[in-house]
């Protein structure tokens, strides 16, 4: 309900910008500004990312791009409920003024963190905190492209990576009511209408089969081309804040000839669905797209990659289908098809969600004879781009920053057991003054690696192993007077606590090759043995805990 609320303050306030500043009622019109004044076109946007980058850097968000609301998820980790606050104003401003990004990302980020707010404020735990932020994501995604099964679809395929029926219930009532929510408001729109496909023969599916493959190209440039603009601006010596006028200002001189680029960009896709712009000119359109909104979020501005990948999928699909028509008119059939299927195979090559892709494209068409152009282009080009370049546009920034999202889940798991869960509270300690004759005697009985050394009261003095205890035995030296605190580990012994997570005991045995761990609560006196924590254990703990992770639970 609340990514629903949200997806209609968002969206009226890009609203009201653009028609107080552009002068038109809604972002599908913001293509209609041929006779705007070309300074406005120019200033307005790097007016914007002023705007933006000031915002930016004077309140601290936890969440900058829909690669932090993973991280988080696959961490457990919560968002701040002011990222909700600062991504409907920076995305809102980024995209009132011209700015060339999309709505969708925005929202993903302002839903999952409502979610995340929603479960802090009722006290869940961090899996159901994670489980609610997802939810808001979903919600969002759901609101904005009128899509409940792909707001569903996208939050399970790119944000969990999982799918069974515990892991969608919640997603789909999060949906869909953000869908009804939405729909109440703004009514029952279709985004964009579907041109007429008429599939002339078999021999066409080929002809998409090889559009799968050039646009998994385009996607990979897409993506390549983002984080080195990126990296440019993160290298230049200015002010931070200075940095999304930059960027705003060169986006709005490429406006300057290409109005088209301009804005969320549904205006232009359904010409090019419409067949009205020339299909050699799509090409244009294609590069113009990927620069600015590279130039837009790549400086800092604030907007989602979702819309202008199905831009760019449009437009390239367009220039495809007019392309094979020119060279074989009795295969090809209507370029606009083509457009349309591209949008679904550009997104699924940029994000690497194909399903989420299909039903997205699905949803916001209410276009279903489709499925077979479809399928076919997008899964080829979720192959292609993922042979080519291992990282989607979400995850590449988490892989060059070392962050796997398995080894998430891995870590995940490991800070939800705490050391006292499964520590051993049964097991041998000897005193300061037990003989080597009466320690081989007991080992016998319980075969451990590792075995603490208490004095009287009961307070952790060292540690003895094994190979210490055969060190001695094999010395020659008198096993009855020889005495425990004679031999071992009796300085900077590694211990762990009860209220620990395996996590952080992970890291106390990767400074010492051991085994096995004393647990210990500190006293006054002392550190005060409680138990005995395993390696063989932890492996253990962590094997039941996965299956609360798989798929298919």
């Amino acid at each position: 309900m609340a990514a629903g609320i949200g997806n209609i303050i968002f969206r009226t306030l890009i609203n009201f910008l653009q028609k107080n500043l552009y002068g038109v009622d809604s972002e599908v019109m913001l293509y209609n500004l041929q006779d705007t004044a070309k300074w406005k076109i120019i200033l307005i946007p790097a007016l914007g990312g002023l705007a933006v980058g000031i915002i930016t850097t004077l309140f601290k968000s936890n969440v900058h791009s829909v690669a932090d609301v993973i991280k988080a998820i696959s961490l457990h980790r919560t968002l701040s409920p002011l990222t909700a606050v600062l991504k409907t104003i920076t995305s809102a401003i980024t995209l009132g003024t011209g700015g060339s990004a999309g709505r969708e990302g925005p929202i993903i980020m302002i839903g999952a963190s409502i979610g995340s707010a929603v479960g802090q404020f009722f006290k869940f735990s961090h899996t159901r905190i994670s489980s609610a932020t997802a939810c808001g994501a979903a919600g969002g995604i759901a609101a904005t492209f009128n899509a409940p099964m792909g707001g569903a679809m996208f939050a399970a395929e790119v944000l969990l990576g999982k799918y069974g029926i515990k892991t969608f219930s919640p997603l789909i009532i999060s949906a869909v009511t953000a869908t009804v929510i939405s729909r109440a408001y703004f009514g029952e729109e279709i985004t964009i209408h579907a041109p007429d496909y008429v599939l002339k023969s078999a021999a066409e599916l080929p002809l998409y089969a090889l559009m799968g493959v050039f646009i998994a190209f385009i996607s990979v440039f897409f993506i390549r081309f983002f984080y080195r603009v990126k990296d440019a601006f993160d290298f230049l010596k200015l002010p931070k804040w200075l940095k999304p006028a930059i960027g705003g200002l060169l986006m709005g001189f490429i406006g300057v000839f290409c109005v088209n680029i301009m804005g969320v960009g549904y205006g232009t896709i359904i010409e090019i669905l419409q067949n009205k712009i020339p299909w050699y000119i799509l090409i244009v359109f294609v590069f113009l797209k990927i620069i600015a909104t590279s130039l837009t979020l790549g400086s800092g501005g604030s907007g989602g990659q979702l819309v202008p990948s199905i831009f760019i999928g449009a437009a390239a699909g367009g220039f495809f289908g007019g392309l094979m028509q020119h060279i074989m008119p009795s295969i090809a059939g209507n370029p606009e098809t083509y457009a349309l299927v591209g949008m679904g195979a550009m997104l699924a090559a940029v994000i690497r969600a194909p399903i989420t892709s299909i039903l997205i494209l699905f949803e916001i068409t209410q276009s279903y004879h489709i499925v077979l152009p479809v399928m076919i282009t997008c899964i080829i080009a979720n192959m292609i781009s993922t042979r080519l370049e291992k990282d989607s546009m979400f995850t590449w920034p988490l892989t060059r920053a070392g962050f796997n999202i398995n080894h998430g889940v891995e870590k995940s798991i490991l800070e939800s057991i705490k050391v006292k869960d499964i520590m051993l509270t049964d097991i041998i300690a000897f005193n300061d003054n037990t003989s080597i004759s009466d320690i081989k005697k007991s080992i016998e009985k319980k075969p451990h690696a590792y075995f603490p050394v208490v004095n009287d009261e009961g307070y952790l003095t060292g540690v003895i192993s094994l190979n210490d205890l055969k060190e001695e035995i094999f010395s020659g030296k008198n096993m009855e007077t020889t005495l425990a605190k004679d031999f071992g580990a009796r300085r900077n012994i590694i211990t762990v606590l009860p209220e620990e997570t395996l996590e952080q005991a992970m890291r106390d045995f990767g400074i010492k090759e051991v085994g096995d761990l004393p647990v210990v609560e500190i006293e006054e006196k002392g550190m005060k043995l409680v138990g005995l924590l395993r390696r063989s254990d932890i492996i253990i703990a962590y094997n039941k805990k996965v299956v609360d992770f798989e798929p298919d639970k």
